[in-house]
Protein backbone atom coordinates (compact mmCIF):
# COMPACT_ATOMS: atom_id res chain seq x y z
CA UNK A 1 0.00 0.00 0.00
CA UNK A 2 1.13 3.75 -1.03
CA UNK A 3 2.07 5.78 1.96
CA UNK A 4 -0.55 8.09 0.53
CA UNK A 5 -3.01 6.24 1.03
CA UNK A 6 -1.74 4.80 4.63
CA UNK A 7 -2.40 8.65 5.26
CA UNK A 8 -5.87 8.50 4.09
CA UNK A 9 -7.05 5.50 6.15
CA UNK A 10 -5.60 7.30 9.20
CA UNK A 11 -7.48 10.71 8.57
CA UNK A 12 -10.38 8.73 7.68
CA UNK A 13 -10.42 6.76 10.92
CA UNK A 14 -9.46 9.49 13.51
CA UNK A 15 -12.52 11.65 11.88
CA UNK A 16 -9.42 14.23 9.88
CA UNK A 17 -10.84 15.57 6.97
CA UNK A 18 -8.94 15.09 3.48
CA UNK A 19 -9.87 15.33 0.34
CA UNK A 20 -11.66 13.11 -1.51
CA UNK A 21 -10.42 10.40 -4.29
CA UNK A 22 -11.39 12.21 -7.51
CA UNK A 23 -10.78 15.84 -6.18
CA UNK A 24 -6.93 13.86 -5.25
CA UNK A 25 -6.71 12.63 -8.70
CA UNK A 26 -7.93 16.35 -10.47
CA UNK A 27 -4.95 18.15 -7.71
CA UNK A 28 -2.61 15.57 -8.97
CA UNK A 29 -3.28 15.69 -12.41
CA UNK A 30 -3.86 19.92 -12.56
CA UNK A 31 0.21 19.69 -10.73
CA UNK A 32 1.72 16.95 -13.53
CA UNK A 33 -0.32 19.49 -16.38
CA UNK A 34 0.50 23.20 -15.15
CA UNK A 35 3.90 22.13 -12.92
CA UNK A 36 3.37 24.99 -10.81
CA UNK A 37 6.99 26.34 -8.92
CA UNK A 38 5.03 27.77 -5.65
CA UNK A 39 1.55 26.18 -4.03
CA UNK A 40 0.05 27.99 -1.38
CA UNK A 41 -2.21 25.79 0.37
CA UNK A 42 -5.34 26.78 3.20
CA UNK A 43 -6.08 23.65 5.51
CA UNK A 44 -3.37 21.36 5.43
CA UNK A 45 -4.53 18.78 8.15
CA UNK A 46 -1.83 16.02 8.49
CA UNK A 47 -0.54 17.02 4.75
CA UNK A 48 -2.20 14.60 2.56
CA UNK A 49 -3.69 16.85 -0.56
CA UNK A 50 -0.13 19.19 0.19
CA UNK A 51 1.93 15.43 -0.67
CA UNK A 52 -0.42 14.52 -3.45
CA UNK A 53 0.43 17.85 -4.73
CA UNK A 54 3.83 17.79 -4.10
CA UNK A 55 4.23 14.17 -5.67
CA UNK A 56 2.82 15.59 -9.29
CA UNK A 57 5.22 18.26 -9.35
CA UNK A 58 8.53 20.13 -8.58
CA UNK A 59 7.01 23.14 -6.46
CA UNK A 60 7.86 24.59 -3.21
CA UNK A 61 4.62 24.14 -0.94
CA UNK A 62 3.79 27.37 1.83
CA UNK A 63 1.01 25.55 4.04
CA UNK A 64 -1.14 27.66 6.52
CA UNK A 65 -2.46 25.63 9.34
CA UNK A 66 -4.15 26.19 12.84
CA UNK A 67 -4.41 22.66 14.69
CA UNK A 68 -0.76 22.10 16.56
CA UNK A 69 -1.86 18.41 16.87
CA UNK A 70 -2.44 18.31 12.80
CA UNK A 71 0.94 20.21 12.25
CA UNK A 72 2.79 17.77 14.04
CA UNK A 73 1.15 14.70 12.14
CA UNK A 74 1.48 16.90 8.97
CA UNK A 75 5.44 17.22 9.44
CA UNK A 76 5.98 13.45 10.51
CA UNK A 77 3.89 12.49 6.91
CA UNK A 78 6.50 15.27 4.90
CA UNK A 79 9.59 13.36 6.64
CA UNK A 80 8.76 9.91 5.69
CA UNK A 81 7.52 10.79 2.02
CA UNK A 82 11.09 12.70 1.42
CA UNK A 83 8.95 16.30 0.82
CA UNK A 84 9.71 18.00 4.38
CA UNK A 85 12.46 20.30 2.48
CA UNK A 86 10.01 21.42 -0.43
CA UNK A 87 7.26 22.36 2.52
CA UNK A 88 7.37 25.83 4.71
CA UNK A 89 4.75 25.38 7.01
CA UNK A 90 3.13 28.83 8.83
CA UNK A 91 0.93 28.12 11.76
CA UNK A 92 -2.24 29.66 13.01
CA UNK A 93 -5.10 31.39 11.79
CA UNK A 94 -5.34 32.11 8.31
CA UNK A 95 -6.92 35.33 8.63
CA UNK A 96 -3.99 36.39 10.87
CA UNK A 97 -1.44 34.72 8.84
CA UNK A 98 -1.98 35.41 5.32
CA UNK A 99 -1.41 39.03 5.21
CA UNK A 100 2.43 37.80 6.59
CA UNK A 101 2.82 36.56 2.87
CA UNK A 102 1.38 39.60 1.13
CA UNK A 103 4.23 40.28 -1.89
CA UNK A 104 4.71 36.89 -2.68
CA UNK A 105 2.59 35.14 -5.79
CA UNK A 106 1.70 31.92 -5.93
CA UNK A 107 0.93 30.06 -9.12
CA UNK A 108 -1.68 27.76 -7.26
CA UNK A 109 -3.41 27.78 -4.27
CA UNK A 110 -5.60 25.43 -2.72
CA UNK A 111 -8.24 26.77 -0.68
CA UNK A 112 -9.75 23.88 2.26
CA UNK A 113 -9.63 25.83 5.55
CA UNK A 114 -12.57 27.24 7.57
CA UNK A 115 -15.61 26.75 4.99
CA UNK A 116 -17.67 29.30 6.83
CA UNK A 117 -14.73 32.09 6.26
CA UNK A 118 -14.28 31.76 2.82
CA UNK A 119 -15.33 35.15 1.41
CA UNK A 120 -13.24 36.62 4.04
CA UNK A 121 -10.12 34.68 3.22
CA UNK A 122 -10.80 35.24 -0.52
CA UNK A 123 -9.94 38.55 -0.24
CA UNK A 124 -6.46 37.88 1.44
CA UNK A 125 -5.64 34.96 -1.19
CA UNK A 126 -6.49 37.16 -4.63
CA UNK A 127 -3.59 39.26 -4.19
CA UNK A 128 -1.38 36.63 -3.88
CA UNK A 129 -2.44 34.53 -6.95
CA UNK A 130 -0.34 35.31 -9.69
CA UNK A 131 -1.57 36.35 -13.12
CA UNK A 132 -1.32 33.00 -14.74
CA UNK A 133 -1.79 31.19 -11.75
CA UNK A 134 -4.95 29.23 -10.59
CA UNK A 135 -7.08 28.99 -7.54
CA UNK A 136 -8.99 26.24 -6.82
CA UNK A 137 -11.25 26.08 -3.68
CA UNK A 138 -12.61 23.36 -2.08
CA UNK A 139 -16.08 21.54 -0.78
CA UNK A 140 -17.88 25.08 -2.42
CA UNK A 141 -21.12 22.76 -3.42
CA UNK A 142 -21.26 21.60 0.12
CA UNK A 143 -23.14 18.22 0.76
CA UNK A 144 -25.11 18.94 -2.44
CA UNK A 145 -26.61 21.87 -0.47
CA UNK A 146 -25.50 24.97 -2.46
CA UNK A 147 -27.10 24.60 -5.89
CA UNK A 148 -30.52 26.12 -6.59
CA UNK A 149 -33.05 24.38 -5.45
CA UNK A 150 -31.21 22.14 -2.83
CA UNK A 151 -32.72 21.80 0.57
CA UNK A 152 -30.57 22.56 3.82
CA UNK A 153 -30.32 19.42 5.46
CA UNK A 154 -29.56 21.04 9.00
CA UNK A 155 -29.98 23.84 10.68
CA UNK A 156 -26.31 24.38 11.57
CA UNK A 157 -25.30 24.10 8.09
CA UNK A 158 -27.43 27.55 6.91
CA UNK A 159 -24.45 29.82 7.23
CA UNK A 160 -21.83 27.53 5.61
CA UNK A 161 -24.23 27.08 2.60
CA UNK A 162 -24.91 30.21 2.21
CA UNK A 163 -21.01 31.65 2.38
CA UNK A 164 -20.40 29.41 -0.38
CA UNK A 165 -23.12 30.56 -2.63
CA UNK A 166 -21.91 34.21 -1.92
CA UNK A 167 -18.45 32.68 -2.54
CA UNK A 168 -19.05 31.55 -6.25
CA UNK A 169 -21.84 33.98 -7.40
CA UNK A 170 -18.90 36.93 -6.01
CA UNK A 171 -16.15 35.18 -8.51
CA UNK A 172 -18.75 34.59 -11.21
CA UNK A 173 -19.37 37.93 -11.49
CA UNK A 174 -15.93 39.37 -11.30
CA UNK A 175 -15.16 40.56 -14.44
CA UNK A 176 -11.37 39.68 -13.51
CA UNK A 177 -12.08 35.99 -13.74
CA UNK A 178 -12.54 32.90 -15.30
CA UNK A 179 -14.73 31.17 -12.59
CA UNK A 180 -15.47 26.98 -13.01
CA UNK A 181 -17.49 24.83 -10.47
CA UNK A 182 -16.50 21.72 -11.22
CA UNK A 183 -19.18 18.76 -10.09
CA UNK A 184 -15.60 16.52 -8.79
CA UNK A 185 -15.78 15.96 -4.96
CA UNK A 186 -17.74 17.88 -2.49
CA UNK A 187 -17.34 20.43 -5.28
CA UNK A 188 -14.48 22.40 -6.78
CA UNK A 189 -14.72 26.02 -7.70
CA UNK A 190 -11.28 26.66 -10.22
CA UNK A 191 -10.46 30.57 -10.58
CA UNK A 192 -8.24 32.00 -13.37
CA UNK A 193 -7.04 35.50 -14.50
CA UNK A 194 -8.88 36.31 -18.16
CA UNK A 195 -6.52 36.94 -20.70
Amino acid sequence: MDYLDEMEQFARANKIPVILRDTRAFLENLCKTEQPQNILEIGMAIGYSGSCMLRSCDAHLTCCEASLPNIALARENFEKLGLANRVSIVTGDCLRTLPTLRGRTFDLIFLDGPKGLYLEILDLLLPLLDKHGVLIADNVLFRGMVEDGQPILEPRFVHTVEVMRQFIDRLQHDKRFITKVHHIGDGLCEVRYRG
